[in-house]
């Protein structure tokens, strides 16, 4: 039987520049350092995306725990937990959304303006268009779409299970993001797509999410936990 904390990476940097922490994914991958430092987990295995930032909140994260006079194993890169390009499905469905809904276009224009001042914004036009581009994605609502499908996507990140069946590694802890993580909620739990879209707005930067493994069985233990996160404030959604 194995155990599987998916986490999250801390939160990056602009939409211009996403794929770097900022000074606070910084600090929640340290936090999650000094906090794993206090529960006697021994790590058999360290995976991450090669993405550069669930890299450096892998790196941060044992930095910490080495601080701590704990061992920890070679982080093993695995390109296969990376996250899909929301910057290239925009590029690739925007326009055409914005051509056939006046109402989206409308958020659209107000998601521009809002980012200028927000760059970590989340929720009202920013957050409506963010839905429904990436919804329109899983749908493959536009068969000409020349990036990664939903499909292609998802079906890289589920053969990530029996990989980890093969390895029988009893603690294990992935550095990933909120869509792979949202994927895995859904193979357990039995979700429609529609429904892992909804869990993948809600993930914390940081955030634990814990599996077991157990006879071939993926079982959902806890869901996007933040104990290292004591104040408000060290809490973000991107």
């Amino acid at each position: 039987m194995s155990t599987l904390y998916l986490i999250r990476h801390g939160q990056a940097g602009t939409r211009d520049d996403y794929d770097l922490l900022s000074n606070l994914g910084q600090q929640q991958a340290r936090h999650l350092g000094t906090y794993w430092a206090t529960q006697s987990i021994a790590l058999d295995a360290v995976y991450t995306g090669s993405l550069r930032r669930q890299q450096q909140t892998a790196q941060l994260f044992a930095e910490v725990l080495r601080e701590h006079k704990q061992t920890v194993p070679e982080i093993v890169v695995d390109e296969r937990w990376n996250e899909f390009s929301l910057a290239i499905v925009y590029g690739g469905l925007a326009a055409r959304l914005c051509a056939e809904d006046t109402a989206f276009a409308a958020d659209y224009a107000m998601m521009q303006d809002i980012l200028r001042t927000e760059p970590h914004a989340t929720g009202a036009a920013v957050g409506r268009c963010d839905r429904a581009v990436v919804q329109a994605w899983m749908e493959n609502r536009y068969s000409d779409y020349e990036g990664e499908s939903w499909i292609t996507f998802r079906q890289r990140i589920e053969c990530n299970l029996p990989a980890l069946l093969t390895r029988a590694q009893p603690q294990v802890a992935i550095f990933t993001s909120a869509t792979p993580i949202a994927i895995w909620t859904g193979l357990a739990l039995g979700l429609t797509d529609e429904k892992m879209l909804s869990l993948m707005g809600v993930l914390y930067n940081s955030g634990i999410t814990v599996f077991k493994l157990r006879e071939g069985e993926l079982r959902l233990l806890s869901f996007n936990a933040t104990p290292h996160l004591a104040e408000p404030a060290l809490r973000t959604f991107r």
